[in-house]
């Protein structure tokens, strides 16, 4: 069910959940610009064992006891970080809705995940109430197809995927994600991060999320800004 790290995520902290991707039964918010540049769908053309486990998946989450099952499995494993969606997404409201109790029932366990589902006006809702909830980061995906999005909760943030040289973050967006081939080309945008394991920097240690924490981590506290406190003119010192 469940998947312990990848080459990206870690091999020891971070778990996995996944569906088929590349198609809308499965990624209903997919656009032409993430579709030819999935990289879960070329797992899934490379590694039949993954597509098929990826099949198995999403027969499972179509079961009633399909949350049941899942917080079973957290427990069993002690797991302790969860990743939503490596490949595929939120189908449908109900399915999201089952992840939402599962997320609230487990508040020991951390959970993030990127969605393009926030342009699905049936999903969106769900999505947005996920964000509500002080153990999920919750990411909207998008690129030059979707746009920025404008209707951001405040839980929220937005990753970016860039494709081309030209293809600069939008200031509203908070993470780039870089297709392979411009990697190492393009200079460092000065106001939105890019995933260290996207950016070209060459590192002594190859950066992974577990070890990153940027998409998974509690969100810092809001700031909250000091009274102001007027002075009567009428006072003398």
């Amino acid at each position: 069910m469940l998947t312990r790290g990848n080459h990206k995520l870690g091999h020891d902290r971070i778990w996995s959940f996944s569906l088929p991707s590349g198609t809308p039964e499965t990624c209903p918010g997919m656009t032409a610009t993430c579709g030819s540049h999935c990289y879960a769908i070329a797992l899934e053309r490379y590694r039949p064992t993954a597509a098929a486990k990826y099949r198995r998946n999403l027969a499972l989450s179509r079961r009633r006891d399909f949350g049941r099952r899942v917080r079973a499995f957290l427990i069993a494993h002690a797991v302790q970080v969860v990743r939503i969606h490596v490949g595929g997404d939120f189908y449908s409201a109900r399915y999201a809705r089952v992840w939402l109790r599962i997320i609230q029932r487990s508040p020991e366990v951390r959970f993030f995940f990127y969605t393009r589902t926030w342009v699905v006006s049936a999903i969106k809702p769900v999505i947005d109430e996920i964000a509500e909830l002080p153990n999920c980061r919750v990411w909207y995906s998008a690129d030059v197809d979707t746009g920025v999005p404008t209707d951001v909760p405040p839980q929220v943030r937005v990753a970016w995927l860039a494709t081309t040289s030209d293809d600069p973050p939008p200031v509203d967006s908070h993470l780039v994600f870089r297709i392979r081939r411009i990697r190492a080309t393009l200079p460092q945008p000065r106001t939105v991060p890019v995933c260290p394991a996207e950016d070209g920097i060459t590192r002594t240690r190859r950066p992974t999320c577990e070890r990153c924490g940027h998409c998974w981590q509690p969100l810092p506290p809001a700031r909250t800004p000091l009274p102001v406190i007027e002075l009567n003119p009428n006072l003398t010192t």
